[in-house]
């Protein structure tokens, strides 16, 4: 029979694949939004494109805000670096979309401001897919 320290460890080892798993799944919308922007002609299938991948990705920032708590409450609130470079990035995905929306609403008033809109996708996303691959297999911190 395990003792108490036992199914600790086994829960809290638990949270972690839960969480890695999970945000295993972080570069998918990102990638299908830089293929979407580098390939569409036209700026309506973009927009239509991106704004159904949205939802995905505030899914997957929650998914990965929520399971990400549990593991700090778990671990009695011990913030390394790493931890705290995966909450700044969650912010910054949360932040860019934010960003991008009001961008939109301004881009779709001129040709200029829409290409404007565009370089600033292909921007974010790329720095957001950076950032998830480099937390997804831990290549740095």
């Amino acid at each position: 029979m395990p003792n108490e320290a036992d199914m600790v460890v086994k829960a809290f080892n638990d949270m972690v694949f839960f969480h890695a798993f999970f945000m295993g799944f972080f570069p998918i919308p990102f990638l299908i939004n830089l293929y979407t922007l580098f390939t569409y002609k036209t700026y309506q299938k973009v927009i239509t494109k991106i704004w159904f991948v949205m939802p995905l990705i505030f899914l997957l920032v929650s998914i990965g805000s929520f399971t990400g708590v549990f593991i700090l409450a778990s671990a009695q609130w011990a913030m390394s670096a790493r931890v705290w470079a995966m909450c700044g990035f969650m912010v910054f995905v949360f932040a860019g979309e934010m960003a991008r929306l009001k961008r939109l609403k301004i881009a779709k008033t001129s040709e200029v401001k829409m290409l404007s809109y565009i370089r600033f996708c292909k921007w974010l996303y790329a720095l957001d897919l950076l950032g998830a691959v480099v937390f997804t297999f831990r290549l740095f911190v």
